[in-house]
């Protein structure tokens, strides 16, 4: 029999009313109830705020509408019907609260209704239900916390789609997703279940005002058969399946406080947030280097624990080494419930003078919550000889480049008037004329061959330098190789050019050597960032983000720098 909270408001007219009713007021935790907002006598459904509803019950669905029309006695009544069906958070006495709105612009307003919730284990029907499963309750900062989210059953069901719910105060790594759902039978307390496992993750607690792990909610459709009607001999089992019905449920499982412990004291100085067990080496990618040519340094952490919420202590390289960012990857292994891989970071290392280099000894202490102690794991330090560079930059070609443009401009505009000849005919043969004439052109034609080859010689300087972004920028279209190698290339032979530098084998340093009083320091320091970025994302494994970006962000900078180089 239903049971019906009904309240009756009479604001319009005798005709018209709102009754606001549930069908049940006792359920269990998982059961369903239905919130129904019936009007009789109005043109329009009724508008509910139903924001208060949602203290205490989840809306699985709705609003769903339904007009019904009656004609009795010759009258035309009209009943317009809301329904939604909601699912109660908890369990103990729960309140649909006043509900209030309108219909036809009109207001109405309801009563409390009283739900009546019972907690699931107490319930009679456990044939499904849902648990968190975690491996601990107490849990230092960082430390990995693995739960489980499991479904018992003993009936036929069917599970709608459902997420993992949100685990505020956890850094969240997945570990297992099922693809499909897999049963396996337990029996608990002497009642035989099939049990599958609908998802694990690590759960590593970070710094927050609390630490709760959520409920999960998955809908499920439970099959269960009518009341047993006696066995008639003659009746085909084939019929079975009309005596079954299907009932909806939301599963939940409980809440679950984690309670974070503290370290014990004292800290180490050079602890970083690594909790766990873990082990590092560092290594490069030579045994010797030379001046300005890069190197790889890779440091690689194998371990267990919250690889990925904390870093390595800050590392101080040598002044003489210059020391690009890392890149940082993870691999982590997929076969442990454990977070268990490897990280490893690796540094782009540029040697800038000759010697001996050492780069130092790498140190991380961590705690160990297996055996409670602090620990500490570090490199030994690595030594690499640094030779001297292949090629030297030498510096200055004797002239500025104002006075290699001014000599060019006065050698240019250096032209010999052509000489005129008068040849006298008389006396002469034709033949005495000829010969003459050529060997006035052998006596002179040495002094124009030298004068046009002189003034070629004397502007070709001035010719470089004019064409010197042109040809940095014809590199940039047709270079080939890596983008950054393309990038780098072309702005030296663009400031060889500029400069009449005797070599473009340059790199940020002599660059900076070259243009250090003949640009204003803002514009230097946006070369040489795009020059040092070229030369990481040359040597970097798998380049930089810039990639795509970098041959018209080098275009920029020659062009700019043609305008402003004096």
């Amino acid at each position: 029999m239903r049971l019906f909270g009904i309240i009756f408001v009479f604001t319009f007219s005798i005709a018209q009313t709102v009754q606001i009713s549930v069908d049940r007021s006792r359920i269990a935790q998982d059961d369903l109830i239905t919130l129904t907002v019936e009007v009789t006598g109005g043109k329009d459904f009724a508008k509910v705020d139903m924001n208060q509803v949602k203290k205490d019950f989840d809306i699985v669905s709705g609003p769903g509408q339904q007009t019904n029309i009656q004609w009795i006695n010759g009258s035309m009544t009209s009943t317009k019907t809301l329904t939604w069906t909601l699912s109660p958070k908890r369990d103990g006495i729960l309140l649909i609260p006043t509900l209030s709105g309108t219909v036809d612009g009109k207001p109405f307003r309801g009563k409390t209704i009283q739900i009546h919730v019972r907690n699931s284990e107490e319930s009679s029907d456990n044939s499904v239900f849902i648990v968190g499963e975690v491996d601990t309750k107490k849990a230092y900062l960082g430390e990995q916390v693995t739960l489980t989210y499991k479904l018992y059953k003993n009936e036929n069901i069917s599970i709608e789609p459902f997420q993992l719910p949100e685990f505020p105060g956890f850094w969240v790594e997945e570990l297992y997703t099922p693809q499909r759902i897999q049963y396996r039978n337990v029996t608990i307390k002497g009642v035989k279940y099939q049990v599958a496992n609908l998802g694990q993750v690590a759960l590593f607690p970070i710094p927050s005002n609390k630490h709760i792990i959520p409920s999960l909610k998955v809908k499920v459709q439970v099959e269960k058969r009518k009341q047993k009607r006696r066995r008639d001999p003659f009746f085909d089992p084939f019929f079975d399946s009309f005596f079954t019905e299907t009932k909806t449920k939301v599963l939940r499982s409980k809440e679950t406080k984690i309670e974070i412990q503290s370290f014990p004291d004292p800290r180490p100085f050079d602890f970083s947030g690594a909790v766990g067990s873990f082990k590092i080496v560092s290594s490069t990618d030579r045994d010797t280097a030379k001046v300005n040519e890069g190197f790889t340094f890779t440091i690689s952490m194998k371990g267990t624990g919250n690889l990925g919420l904390f870093s390595l202590p800050e590392i101080k390289f040598p002044e003489d080494l210059e020391a690009f960012p890392p890149t940082d990857k993870f691999e982590k292994d997929t076969f442990r419930d454990d977070l268990t891989g490897t990280q490893s970071w690796e540094y782009i290392l540029i040697p800038r003078t000759a010697g001996n280099l050492t780069i130092p000894r790498i140190q991380m202490s961590y705690f160990d919550p297996k055996v409670g102690r602090w620990q500490r794991t570090q490199t030994d330090p690595i030594e690499i000889p640094i030779l001297p560079g292949d090629t030297e930059l030498t510096h200055g070609s004797g002239l500025t480049k104002r006075e290699i443009e001014l000599i060019g401009q006065d050698i240019r505009f250096i032209h010999t008037n052509p000489v005129e000849f008068g040849l006298s005919k008389e006396g002469r043969s034709n033949t005495a004329i000829f010969l003459y004439l050529c060997s006035m052109l052998i006596f002179v034609s040495p002094t124009f061959i030298s004068k046009y080859t002189g003034h070629r010689l004397s502007t070709s300087e001035g010719r470089k330098i004019r064409g010197a972004l042109r040809t940095g920028l014809k590199e940039l279209k047709n270079g080939t190789g890596e983008p950054f190698e393309i990038a780098s290339r072309a702005f030296y032979i663009f400031l060889k050019d500029k400069l009449s530098l005797p070599s473009h084998n340059l790199d940020p340093s002599s660059v900076e050597t070259c243009l250090n009083k003949r640009i204003s320091n803002e514009s230097l320091n946006n070369i040489l960032t795009l020059l040092k970025s070229c030369d990481a994302g040359k040597y970097a494994p798998g380049g930089l983000e810039r990639e795509a970006t970098i041959l018209s962000e080098m275009a920029s900078i020659m062009k700019h720098a043609d305008r402003v180089i004096v």
